[in-house]
């Protein structure tokens, strides 16, 4: 049993974000504030008018969240001896995001309910995943 193969990426991002809300990141201040602007560009357009393009804490938690869905999905689909473990692992991380949005006054944003219907996809993904698999592995009927 491995610790990083059994535990679900969505237990590492979950981690991450309540430090984050932990540590106070000004995530309620207007959305151009220089301090939590991660990455931020002018984009031209053809009729030359120019605009921002602008990526913060809040949109990379987002973004972050879909590239482990993606690797939850994967990790689903290309079944071990352990993926019941996993599959059950991912239920219990859901649950923590649920319990955690709605007990944890600073999780009580937008961000947050994305990341836990994304782990609440990964779940049950992994379960659909698996049952096709072993109902491809035992013929019924």
């Amino acid at each position: 049993m491995s610790l990083v193969r059994d535990v679900s990426t969505f237990f590492w991002l979950l981690l991450a974000y309540c430090f984050a809300r932990y540590a106070v990141v000004p995530w309620d201040m207007p959305s151009l504030d220089m301090h939590h602007i991660i990455y931020s560009s002018k984009l031209i357009s053809t009729d030359g008018t120019v605009t921002r393009f602008v990526i913060t804490t809040k949109d990379a938690f987002i973004l972050a969240g879909v590239v482990l869905l993606f690797v939850e999905i994967y990790k689903a689909a290309t079944l071990g001896e352990y993926s019941m473990v996993e599959t059950i692992v991912s239920f219990m991380v859901a649950v923590a995001y649920l319990t955690i949005f709605l007990l944890w006054n600073k999780a009580h944003t937008i961000e947050m309910f994305i990341l836990m219907v994304m782990a609440f996809i990964d779940a049950i993904g992994g379960f659909v995943i698996s049952l096709n698999a072993a109902r491809k592995d035992i013929k019924v009927g």
